[in-house]
């Protein structure tokens, strides 16, 4: 081969690696804000509480991340305030491909399959008893209705994806005539069996008639890009076989994966379908689309100027430089006419007592449908009160900012989204995320870097890392690689590289995985970067939140120049600094008693003392070469043998599902 074409060659592999080389985002394999451990989690089945009476109202404005169980009978929709789109008010139902647990259902075809369902309890559809008592007929008007959007903040349902709304049809039992008369008469759950029927009862299984559905699409596609972001559904029910004490109707939703592996298609946070205000009442009619309803509309800020949290002695050495100006608030108002309203937020130290009050008075709301939210800056754009917080020094600082709007002396309709607040935390790490991911965020490129720039008021010793790495479809997220901290984004300026590390995972919920410098440090003052460099082409899958911000402070290098990365929200890393203590997320985990030894390896085998029963003899354990290859996987032994690997330095990793506990670490066969 000449030169030339040689030359041609290389410039076009060039072109094509920096073409290729990239950062995705892509959708979550499993949702850390669910947990088998939730207490009072309803897994299965249908509840047996009392009857609900009409009327039935639903917004899912509330912190979940699991619904109501007063309302409904399952746990399997992940309710929460940051998937959504310009929700009717704040909060939604999200379905999705996970269940209840944040893992992806099991299914046999990929094609399509049945995935998240969310069923009421027991409803009285057979009669109202205020002002008084009535038995409920066709003719009363009863109607359900909800607002519903698909994909928000995730990833959309495809074209055969769909969400449906089910009702329950129950004969209860049916009696056979033994005389031969062929005509079944059904018993529902009012009719009484008085023996003058002359024959055998039996039971008849429930059966779920589909009664609406509607087929997958974008959030571009379905809104045009503009409002209405949600569309109202509006459901007559005349059937009088629906006419009982014990109604129920359910909304599901069916999934499917493309036919192509990749990490987008194959990731589980998909096929995403919001609900939210949801309304079953008798008297109604199809142009009852306002409600006595004054409501925020997204989630209570940080009053930080850039980040979400950060340690408490950086902030009380500079406050007025980490204090925003104002505020964001969205408020609206879901009525035809004006209303008068007050809106003030107040911030609460660790013991519950109000230290500061901000008031914006009260003022005038015109109807959201003809107005938009409101725009009245003591509202909408709320002054940051001066000097909000107490500056004594401490180790690390909680408040709570709490923002109220109420309508009269008794409030609106619906006060249970009339508030909202913001857990201000003051720790021993920066964060510039809201603590729970809605995204993964990879990079694919030649051993890929990533890194994140942070600021410090003053001097101070960095000494560890908190990641949130994503779980990810047959736990392909597993490449090595090297921590990093730089003082500025060149390679002479790196402050410190780590040894090889692997992904942790922590399954309580939203736990980060803690990377400390065991005994070292690393001095940072001013402006710092925090990040990564990955030992292969293996992808990493990082926890990424919308909602947050990371204000142009973050980076990515895939073919050995920095650029700013183009996606908006927070990559959920977390530098610690000052005195080593847990972070304030999560409860803690004592620490794991594994011994390895010998390390170096002289021999053939490597032993495994584990201490305080933290892991089951059902463990894996796999060992890696240094550039993540998977070397060997088995059940986990005292004694490992290695007789067939070289001498080098590998990682094993041990796994135990039973107590979510995984622990790696570096050895050195030398012989």
């Amino acid at each position: 081969m000449d030169l030339k074409k040689l030359f041609l060659i290389l410039i076009i592999n060039s072109l094509f690696l920096t073409l290729s080389a990239q950062e995705i985002l892509v959708p979550l394999e499993s949702n850390p804000q669910k947990s088998i451990r939730e207490a009072g989690i309803k897994t299965t089945g249908i509840g047996e509480d009392k009857a609900l009476e009409l009327p039935f109202f639903e917004d899912f404005s509330y912190t979940g991340p699991y619904p109501d169980h007063t309302l409904w009978a399952d746990s399997f929709v992940f309710v929460n305030s940051y998937f959504h789109v310009h929700p009717i008010s704040i909060g939604v139902a999200t379905f999705d491909a996970l269940d209840q647990y944040g893992f992806i259902y099991e299914h046999d075809d990929i094609y399509q399959f049945e995935a998240d369902h969310l069923t009421t309890n027991k409803i009285r559809l057979d009669s109202v008893f205020e002002p008084s008592p009535k038995a409920l007929a066709p003719e009363d008007s009863i109607y359900l209705s909800f607002y519903y959007q698909p994909q928000g903040k995730g990833l959309a349902p495809i074209d055969r994806d769909s969400l449906v709304l089910e009702f329950l049809h129950t004969p209860a039992h049916y009696y056979i005539n033994n005389n031969n008369d062929k005509k079944n008469k059904p018993l529902n759950s009012n009719s009484k069996d008085n023996g003058n029927n002359n024959g055998d009862t039996i039971w008849v299984d429930d059966k779920w008639v589909s009664i609406w559905s509607a087929e997958g699409k974008t959030l571009s596609e379905f809104s045009n890009d503009t409002f209405p972001y949600f569309r109202r559904v509006t459901i007559p029910i005349t059937d009088t076989v629906y006419f009982r004490d014990d109604f129920r109707f359910r909304f599901r939703n069916y999934s499917s994966f493309p036919m192509e592996r990749t990490p987008l298609n194959y990731a589980g946070n998909r096929s995403i379908w919001n609900i939210d205000y949801i309304i079953l009442d008798h008297g109604r009619s199809v142009a009852d689309t306002f409600y006595y309803d004054l409501t925020f509309a997204k989630p209570a800020e940080s009053i930080l100027k850039r980040h979400t949290a950060m340690p408490w002695s950086h902030y009380i050495a500079d406050t007025d430089s980490h204090l925003k100006d104002s505020l964001n608030v969205a408020i609206k108002n879901l009525n035809n006419i004006e209303h008068n309203y007050t809106y003030k937020y107040y911030i609460e130290d660790e013991q519950g007592a109000i230290i500061r009050t901000y008031s914006g008075g009260d003022w005038n709301i015109d109807s959201f449908y003809e107005a938009g939210y409101q725009d009245y800056d003591k509202h909408s754009n709320p002054i940051v009160i001066p000097n909000p917080l107490p500056t004594a020094p401490a180790e690390k600082r909680h408040f709570r900012i709490i923002h109220t709007i109420k309508e009269g002396e008794t409030g609106d309709d619906n006060r249970r989204n009339d508030t909202i607040y913001y857990e201000q935390v003051f720790d021993n790490y920066f964060a510039y995320d809201y603590g729970a991911p809605n995204a993964g965020y990879i990079l694919e490129g030649f051993e890929p870097q990533s890194a994140t720039r942070f600021y410090a008021s003053r001097p101070d010793t960095l000494h560890g890392i908190d990641i949130f790495f994503n779980h990810t479809l047959e736990k392909q997220n597993n490449s090595p690689f090297y921590l990093m901290v730089w003082s500025s984004l060149s390679p002479e300026n790196v402050l410190y590289e780590s040894e090889v590390f692997m992904p942790g995972f922590d399954d309580e919920l939203n736990r980060f995985y803690k990377y400390s410098f065991d005994d070292d440090y690393v001095l940072v003052e001013d402006t710092f970067y925090v990040g990564w460099r990955q030992t292969t082409n293996k992808t990493l899958n990082v926890g990424f939140d919308k909602v947050g911000s990371h204000g142009g402070n973050l980076f990515y290098n895939t073919d050995g120049q920095w650029y700013p990365s183009m996606y908006e929200g927070a990559l959920m890393i977390r530098p610690i600094v000052g005195r080593k203590h847990d972070t304030y997320i999560g409860p803690v985990k004592e620490p794991i008693a594994v011994k390895i030894y010998p390390n170096p390896v002289s021999g053939n085998y490597l032993h495994i003392k584990i201490c305080d029963n933290q892991i089951s003899d059902n463990a894996n354990v796999r060992i890696y070469d240094i550039n993540g290859r998977l070397l060997m996987s088995d059940k986990l032994q005292r004694n490992i043998p290695l007789q067939n690997l070289p001498n080098g330095i590998y990682l094993i990793n041990i796994t135990d599902k039973s107590s979510s506990v995984s622990f790696t670490e570096r050895i050195i066969i030398s012989r």
